[in-house]
């Protein structure tokens, strides 16, 4: 077994989406401020300001924060989305021997990448200039065309070659 997590927190997209939520919490606080000064009749309820914006920053803060996580058990690649840390939730799953092509998403590589057409794509990356980026092509269990970019290590590659001997290996930071 082995399982690698990967953050794609510094991403502009993540970033972007984490200073959106901010200001809404903000927004939100303000809002519910002067709505409970101008009404008057809300203005005890102005107490639970802190408290609601909490609850509301505990239920949603998951989502910007995102992490990606793929593991490799008996064969299977398993990919996983945890949300905030506490919510895991599986995106994908595939025998790794059923992959048709695992190799690094560079030169030649990528054409062939391209060539395959994928119908899902599934970027389980911290960034799409990671040094490390590797692709697989796959079918879904609904005969799609899908594609998967992950970032290979060491012992992710050992784990890929044994279950297909197709994989290309290439030098990693990991």
């Amino acid at each position: 077994m082995y399982e690698y997590v990967v953050s794609p927190a510094k991403q502009p997209i993540w970033r972007l989406k984490r200073v959106l939520a901010i200001i809404g919490y903000i927004a939100y606080a303000l809002i519910f401020f002067i709505v409970g000064v101008v009404t008057q009749f809300l203005v005890p309820m102005m107490a639970l300001i802190p408290l609601t914006t909490w609850i509301l920053i505990w239920f949603t803060w998951r989502y910007v924060s995102v992490e990606y996580e793929y593991s490799f058990v008996s064969g299977i690649m398993t990919l996983t989305k945890i949300l905030g840390g506490r919510t895991r939730k599986k995106v994908l799953e595939v025998r790794i021997k059923e992959m048709h092509v695992i190799a690094p998403y560079d030169g030649e590589y990528i054409k062939q990448a391209e060539a395959y057409k994928p119908e899902k794509t599934y970027d389980f990356t911290s960034s799409m200039q990671s040094p490390d980026l590797y692709f697989a092509l796959f079918e879904t269990a609904d005969a799609r065309r899908g594609i998967v970019y992950f970032e290979a290590t060491k012992p992710a590659l050992k784990i890929l070659r044994y279950y297909n001997q197709g994989t290309v290996i290439s030098e990693v930071r990991y």
